[in-house]
């Protein structure tokens, strides 16, 4: 009698989905990170009406009177470098270094001349973008140690090495899973923040149209803002799953940020380029960074000694800079998963 055919057990195909599915679900399910989201949001409400307050639409009138004052100054200016120009006790030859050149408005803004400026696109929504990008880093930061230190704590995710042994897959998925998240917080904030400035220069703001190039130049600043949402998630991941928890991982975070870039920056300037904070805000910020880092040099247009040399750190200097330190970090957490006993 022919036994009946053996078919080989296959691993299902959704084996590695149902890990990534599980991980996803594991991280919505903690109450501690829907609490953060939840007041991020309410704070978010929160500034969105604050900064309804802080601006307000100029009416004609308002908009005429700036305009006056402005003239004002600068006639009064105008009036101070003729004086300057008639002063016999400067010598001829330094008259027109020591009192400057003429003045016209292209040196004045009419919006600082107004008590309550109106919203404007090219100004603040740049701005914004740059506050809503370090707001997600952080918390994704904190979302990310949260995650992976919870798991350490509750040794949950020993038990979850019974069901999937090998841990590469493991601690991939989960890093994947990390990824995923901050990037979500990075696009939801920056998509927030595009919607509330388009109703705050609709409602308090000025139409004044945007220079060519301002969306492309905003649209890049705010990828980098998303990559840095990514990035922060990713170091609060990777520190929590080296010291196997949350709060010691938020501990070494704020010892870093409040006490050694403080040190640092104070005692060796010259590491500034070299800070995670000082990389990230080169990341994000348009053209990236610029540092004063003690030093005397050479003014190119008046020859004089200066005590402070500008150094520019680029959005691709920052952002490398940023993923070594990260790829070290990630690096040494995958080994001494892969390596120490988790019994």
């Amino acid at each position: 009698m022919t036994a009946p055919p053996r078919h080989a057990v296959a691993e299902p195909e959704t084996r590695n989905g149902s890990l990534f599915r599980t991980e996803i679900a594991r991280l919505r399910a903690r109450r501690f990170i829907q609490l953060l989201v939840g007041l991020a949001l309410i704070g978010f409400v929160v500034l969105s009406i604050v900064a309804f307050t802080q601006f307000s639409e100029p009416t004609p009138d308002v908009l005429a009177d700036a305009q006056a004052r402005l003239e004002q100054d600068i006639a009064l200016s105008e009036q101070f470098r003729e004086q300057c120009l008639a002063d016999e006790s400067i010598p001829e030859e330094e008259r027109e270094f020591a009192c400057g050149p003429p003045l016209d408005e292209q040196g004045f803004v009419v919006e600082n001349y107004i008590d309550k400026r109106p919203f404007t696109l090219t100004d603040d929504l740049p701005a914004g973008s740059l506050g809503v990008a370090a707001a997600t880093a952080m918390l994704g930061f904190v979302i990310g140690a949260t995650y992976v230190g919870a798991e350490w704590s509750t040794r949950s995710i020993v038990a979850l090495l019974f069901w999937e042994t090998r841990r590469l897959k493991v601690i991939g998925v989960k890093t994947g899973v990390a990824v995923l998240a901050g990037a979500a917080l990075g696009v939801v904030g920056q998509l927030l923040w595009l919607g509330a400035s388009h109703v705050l220069v609709r409602t308090r703001g000025s139409t004044t149209a945007v220079p060519d190039g301002f969306w492309s130049d905003f649209s890049g600043q705010a990828g980098r803002g998303v990559l840095l949402a990514v990035v922060g998630t990713l170091f609060g991941f990777g520190l929590a799953n080296l010291v196997r928890n949350t709060g010691a991982a938020l501990g070494v975070g704020f010892a870093y940020f409040a006490i050694v870039e403080s040190a640092l920056r104070g005692f060796v300037p010259k590491s500034q380029p070299f800070l995670v904070s000082e990389s990230a805000g080169a990341l994000v910020e348009d053209g990236g960074l610029s540092l004063f880092v003690e030093g005397p040099t050479v003014d190119q247009g008046t020859g004089s000694f200066t005590e402070f040399t500008e150094m520019i750190v680029s959005n691709v200097r920052g952002g490398l800079t940023l993923a070594a330190y990260l790829l070290v970090l990630l690096a040494a957490g995958t080994w001494l998963f892969r390596r120490r006993d988790l019994h």
